[in-house]
């Protein structure tokens, strides 16, 4: 179904007018149409989301994805307004699963998950297959895939993943803060690591299942054991490039070469953090300021839920810095186009509360100034689709034709 072209160009023009006034001036209509034209015809897919923020009143309980509220930068009305046609929501909700029991956790919000999509079926369908992204993409809906962010999802036991599978878990990020036992050494530290025998059998599972590997937090030795280890194209769902901010969380080109080589992906997040070392200082700085402050507030307002999540809201928009301009985003794709090539980057925007994202992309509804930016850099029509979710569709079919050939 088409998208309404008009409308959404309308509503671009007047966020980039809000949020860019310097800029405004500088936007090239023509181009603009053209732009929403390709954007239009694409099916636009975010690799890794947050559906909730982590906001101190933000639970489950005040979750609704039908509607634009506080709570998130991502739901059903902001990803139609964007233009964003399908997304994988990353459990468990808040991030929250470290805390004991995570399979108990991710499965409960599976179902909770289940229960919105179903609520506003109007809206959005649950996917499973690459087949079901583009019937519902066809249909005019938001397809909706689940994956998974833990490093203690499989509770050291592969029989979970199938379990997981069965319950429409896609993806799961193999690594996460601290490195499980897929590696030869559980240490915060174990960049030396390569896969442990648990972590071949894990690889191995999930490319018989059909899930996605994604190696995003994994640290650089771990992750060319994954890439090796793995028959299907692996992706890195949320990172961003280290040869323009030098950060272990970033993928260095050598990586990029190899997730290549394996016809994988690397899609560049929006966090400025990851973008800009110079943001990332004065992110830092805010982040020790906010905690002084919000540790007084706690204190002050412990038996007053409501007016702590107000003022803590407040103290977190006065704190810290504006997301970067989002050429720098731009930048970050640029160089993984040059090193991986077009095939190989996508886009996974780790949205969480907005705050740290480029400058008119604090919700899923900003998507299609990324397209603008990129036809402004001379990327052609075809070149943009394939960033905006064309690579993340066909590695999707790629890993279901691999599980079936193994099974």
């Amino acid at each position: 179904m088409k998208k309404l072209l008009s409308i959404i160009l309308l509503v671009f023009l007047s966020l980039f007018t809000m949020h860019n006034p310097a800029s405004s001036q500088e936007i090239d209509e023509e181009l603009w149409k053209k732009a929403m034209e390709i954007h239009n015809d694409a099916i636009v897919i975010d690799a890794h989301a947050h559906p909730m923020t982590s906001s101190p009143d933000a639970s489950p309980d005040n979750l609704d994805l039908g509607k634009k509220t506080e709570y998130s930068s991502i739901d059903f009305i902001s990803m139609k307004e964007g233009g964003l046609d399908a997304a994988f929501f990353s459990l468990a909700l808040l991030n929250d699963i470290n805390k004991g029991n995570p399979s108990k956790r991710i499965f409960d919000d599976i179902v909770l998950m289940r229960n919105h999509v179903n609520k506003y079926s109007s809206l959005a369908e649950i996917a499973l297959t690459p087949a079901d992204i583009r019937r519902i993409h066809d249909a005019g809906k938001r397809a909706i895939l689940f994956g998974i962010e833990s490093r203690s999802c499989m509770e050291g036991h592969t029989v979970l993943l199938e379990a997981y599978y069965k319950m429409g878990i896609r993806l799961i990020t193999i690594g996460h803060t601290k490195i499980d036992p897929i590696a030869d050494s559980d240490s915060e530290e174990a960049g030396e690591s390569g896969l442990s025998q648990f972590g071949k059998k894990v690889v191995r599972e999930m490319n018989r299942l059909g899930m996605l590997i994604d190696i995003t937090h994994v640290p650089d030795n771990l992750q060319l054991s994954i890439i090796k280890e793995s028959k299907a194209p692996v992706i890195a769902s949320h990172s961003c490039v280290r040869a323009l901010h030098d950060k272990p969380r970033n993928i260095p080109d050598e990586i990029l070469r190899e997730i290549a080589k394996k016809e994988g992906a690397i899609m560049i997040t929006f966090n400025s953090a990851h973008l800009s070392s110079e943001y990332a200082a004065k992110h830092n700085e805010a982040f020790e300021k906010f905690n002084t402050e919000k540790k007084k507030l706690e204190e002050k307002l412990k038996d007053n839920k409501t007016e702590l999540a107000k003022q803590l809201k407040a103290l977190k928009e006065k704190t810290f810095p504006k997301g970067v301009d989002i050429e720098l985003l731009i930048d970050h794709i640029d160089h993984a186009v040059k090193v991986a090539g077009i095939d190989h980057v996508g886009l996974g925007s780790d949205f969480i509360s907005g705050s740290g994202n480029p400058i008119g992309l604090e919700t899923a509804a900003g998507y299609p100034l990324i397209t603008y930016q990129l036809l402004k850099r001379g990327y052609k029509g075809e070149e943009i689709k394939k960033i905006l979710g064309g690579n993340l569709l066909r590695i999707f079919s790629q890993a279901q034709k691999i599980s079936s050939e193994l099974q």
